[in-house]
């Protein structure tokens, strides 16, 4: 008898320390200021300010990190057509770093009385007025679209997807005419074209030509059309 007054008593014990334990734990993790969120740190975003990337993420300074979820984190800020992709760093006990890749805004497509601007992949990232430093893809006609979907038709022309990821970035060129399926016309801003007939290396024959475009423009010339062909090599006509 007095054997299981003593076992009892040891269960009681065993289990009233774990229990305490068990508080202590949870305690800890959400009741102690060692574990709320001190330092969020936003890594790669241009297009999408801080303010903007905590306001997708649902996080805030003073939340106990141990109920942050990177997993849903990443798929908030992936439902944002400006983002392509993230990483989530939890590091304990207070910080937590968020690494996004923006999409590369390249160019826009006309659309009712708007434009619809694009990225590097043909996607459809945002619709809104007229950008000066994008230039406008002309010939591509658009009956509906989604936003953070490849637009159809972007890239019937076999040059087109090489050339958006080249001319990311530079405000030399104004508009870019498909005509079919192997030609390409580039309008630049200072006047001058250059025209793509069925080109084997589009990154060759955009470097050629923006050389002679800087020798032109050096010359006074503000029309003309720098023609490259199958070969690649340029050739210009006044």
């Amino acid at each position: 008898m007095e054997n299981n007054t003593q076992a009892r008593k040891k269960r009681f014990i065993i289990i009233l320390s774990i229990i305490i334990i068990l508080f202590l734990i949870y305690f800890i993790m959400f009741q102690s200021p060692i574990f709320k969120l001190k330092n969020i740190e936003v890594d790669g975003n241009k297009n999408l300010s801080y303010n903007d990337i905590i306001s997708l993420t649902g996080i805030y300074k003073g939340m106990y990190i141990f109920k942050i979820n990177s997993f849903e984190i990443k798929k908030r800020l992936l439902l944002n057509s400006f983002i392509k992709d993230a990483d989530i760093e939890i590091k304990y006990p207070s910080s937590i770093i968020i690494k996004v890749e923006e999409r590369k805004l390249v160019a826009q497509i006309p659309y009712n009385t708007n434009y619809i601007y694009i990225d590097d992949e043909g996607v459809a990232v945002k619709e809104n007025e007229y950008d000066s430093k994008l230039p406008i893809i002309n010939g591509i006609k658009i009956k509906k679209y989604e936003i953070g979907k490849k637009i159809d038709g972007i890239f019937d022309n076999n040059d087109m997807a090489k050339l958006l990821k080249i001319i990311y970035n530079k405000d030399i060129y104004k508009n870019i005419t498909v005509i079919d399926k192997n030609n390409l016309m580039i309008k630049t801003k200072t006047g001058i074209n250059i025209a793509f007939n069925n080109v084997n290396d589009v990154a060759y024959s955009i470097k050629f030509s923006e050389l002679i475009l800087n020798d032109l423009e050096k010359k006074g010339y503000d029309k003309g059309t720098i023609q490259i062909s199958k070969n690649n090599n340029p050739v210009f006509l006044p």
